[in-house]
């Protein structure tokens, strides 16, 4: 057998096997006596039937066995003897194998390409440099406060900006029925769930107030009954309700059975900005890393680790809006669009993620066991689960290698950062 691997690209091989007669008439027969010794022939005892008639009935059968056998084999050998990565299924051309003739053929696949990363030290990033002070505190604690915010029936007014209105409706289009005696809560200037010209008709509602409102909503309306119609509602106000909000004082703080003093609260709102500042700070800066390493770094993607990120990518949306409650039966997702859309950050984040692994097998960076074991342990923790269950979900193989990859981009981002040329600013308003 006489194999050679031909470089097709960067991320491509092709496997050239040429197999001598004799060597493929000997597999050949081998096969053959194999089927003789283990497959029943009416009229025969296992192994007792003629050659000739094994050969008449199973030679179709036995010439793809040997033919996939040799083919497997070979590339097997050349794989191993040119230490390559095979990411993709082999393409296989080639003649048809026959007793008494050699057999040459050619396998081409995919491979993980040798990437020597290049300029990576001493990337310039701009990170930001995170304050908090009083301002950034009296926000938080303004947002907190609305959080907190109580919806109080109002009589001497009509409804304004900022209230919450209580209604019922009906709706129909060209005379036709859509909803029938619905109910529904809004508040006058979101524009949801009806729209800004909806609510426009609204303003100045008492409870009580009955309206006929009608609206002509554009074809991307996000309510697929109304869009592109002409909608007539029939709406009764139900309860007018305006928004009061809590004093940020000493009983403002009775909210919180883990605080005893505004002191106390200020402090830990401090402590929550600077560590949200901080993981934003850091994520931007490794978003400069990446950027960078792209900029100095180019080389083939191979396309089959392209199109698996794209088919993760497409799952995970789908698994997000199922989380959110979107029945994807009645959804038209369409897969070929999505594919062009999540093209090219697929492709991106491939190429990041194997310059990671190159800088780390060049820096000899590693994760081992006890460092995935005490993530795992942490894992557990912030989900209260048990250490034990945790292990269980990791205990298959391509999980834990999933595991091992993200803490291994993890500790090399690290490196990265650590050896950048780091500017400090302090982020704008």
């Amino acid at each position: 057998m006489k194999t050679s691997v031909e470089t097709v690209s960067g991320v491509e091989k092709r496997v050239r096997v040429t197999i001598p007669a004799d060597e493929v008439g000997r597999k050949i027969e081998e096969g053959y006596a194999e089927v003789r010794k283990m497959v029943p022939i009416r009229g025969f005892r296992k192994g007792k039937a003629p050659m000739h008639m094994v050969k008449r009935l199973f030679k179709d059968h036995v010439e793809g066995e040997v033919a996939e056998q040799l083919i497997k084999d070979s590339v097997h050998e050349a794989v191993k003897e040119n230490n390559l990565r095979v990411i993709s299924t082999p393409k296989f051309d080639g003649g048809k194998i026959a007793e008494g003739e050699e057999f040459a053929f050619t396998v081409t696949f995919e491979v993980f390409p040798e990437i020597t990363a290049v300029d990576y030290k001493g990337l310039p990033v701009v990170k930001e440099k995170v304050e908090i002070g009083d301002a950034q505190i009296d926000g938080a604690l303004s947002n907190l406060r609305e959080s907190f915010a109580n919806y109080h029936s109002v009589e001497d007014r009509g409804a304004a900006e900022g209230d919450l209105l209580e209604v019922n409706f009906s709706s129909s289009a060209e005379g036709k029925a859509i909803e029938s005696g619905e109910s529904s809560s809004l508040i006058l200037g979101q524009g949801m769930p009806f729209g800004k010209k909806f609510e426009e008709e609204l303003a100045g509602a008492k409870t009580g107030d009955r309206k006929t409102i009608e609206v002509e909503y554009p074809a991307e309306a996000p309510n697929k009954k109304y869009a592109g119609k002409k909608i007539a509602f029939d709406v009764a106000v139900n309860a007018v309700k305006e928004k009061r909000l809590p004093e940020i004082d000493e009983e403002f703080v009775k909210n919180f059975s883990d605080i005893k003093s505004m002191e106390e609260l200020r402090s830990k709102m401090a402590e929550r900005l600077r560590e949200e500042g901080e993981e934003r700070s850091r994520r931007g800066a490794e978003e400069e890393i990446r950027k960078g390493l792209l900029e100095k770094n180019a080389f083939d993607v191979p396309q089959s680790l392209i199109d698996r990120q794209i088919v993760h990518t497409i799952e995970a949306t789908a698994n997000r809006l199922a989380s959110q409650g979107v029945d994807l039966k009645k959804v038209n997702l369409d897969f070929d669009k999505m594919k062009e859309r999540f093209a090219p950050g697929a492709e991106r984040t491939v190429r990041v993620s194997m310059l990671l692994e190159a800088i780390a097998k060049q820096e000899n960076i590693d994760v081992p066991y006890p460092e995935i074991e005490a993530e795992m342990k942490k894992m557990a923790e912030a989900a209260q689960m048990d250490y034990e269950k945790v292990r269980e979900i990791y205990g298959d193989e391509e999980r834990l290698d999933t595991l091992r990859n993200r803490l291994l981009e993890r500790k090399v981002m690290t490196f990265l950062l650590e050896n950048a040329q780091v500017k400090e600013e302090v982020a704008s308003e």
